[in-house]
C-alpha cells in the first residue's frame, strides 16, 4: 500500500502548513484562488453528521464517497485531518480502489468511540492532494 504512505507524508506536510486553520473553504479560496478546483472535489465527498453508535453499524465497504462525522465540522479540513489520523493509527485500508477510513477518539478516554468513518475513492483523494499541492506546503 505505498500510495497510502505517500498520502500520509502529504497529509503531515498539509497539517504543518496551517492550511486547516482557515475558518472555511471560502476563506482559503479567497486567499488562494488557484485552488478553485477544491470546490468541485469537496462536492464529490458526501459528508454526514452522525453519532458514534450509528457509525458502528455502518457497512462502509458499500459507501460511495461518503464520510460520517460526529461533530458539526464536516468539511475538507476536517476530512483530511480524520484521514491523517486514520492512517497514523492504522485504521485505514484499501478496498476495490477505495480508502476505508475509521477515526477513533482517544481510546484511553473513550473506548471505541468513532469520530469519523467512511469510504472514499482513492482517485478523489489523489485529486485533493494534487490540487492542494498548487500552493506551497
Amino acid at each position: 500500500m505505498p500510495q497510502i504512505f505517500k498520502l500520509y507524508a502529504f497529509l503531515i506536510a498539509y497539517e504543518e502548513s496551517g492550511i486547516q486553520n482557515y475558518r472555511s473553504t471560502n476563506a482559503l479560496l479567497n486567499e488562494h484562488p488557484e485552488l478553485a478546483e477544491l470546490e468541485i472535489r469537496i462536492k464529490e465527498v458526501k459528508c454526514h453528521k452522525s453519532n458514534s453508535d450509528e457509525m458502528k453499524d455502518i457497512d462502509f465497504k458499500v459507501l460511495d464517497n461518503e464520510i460520517y462525522f460526529t461533530k458539526r465540522k464536516n468539511n475538507l479540513f476536517s476530512f483530511l485531518s480524520h484521514l491523517r489520523n486514520s492512517i497514523a493509527h492504522g485504521n485505514v485500508a484499501e478496498h476495490q480502489g477505495k480508502v476505508l477510513i475509521t477515526d477513533l477518539a482517544d481510546p484511553k478516554r473513550h473506548p471505541v468511540d468513532f469520530t469519523a468513518r467512511g469510504c472514499v475513492d482513492f482517485q478523489v483523494i489523489e485529486d485533493f492532494t494534487k490540487t492542494i499541492k498548487l500552493i506551497e506546503l
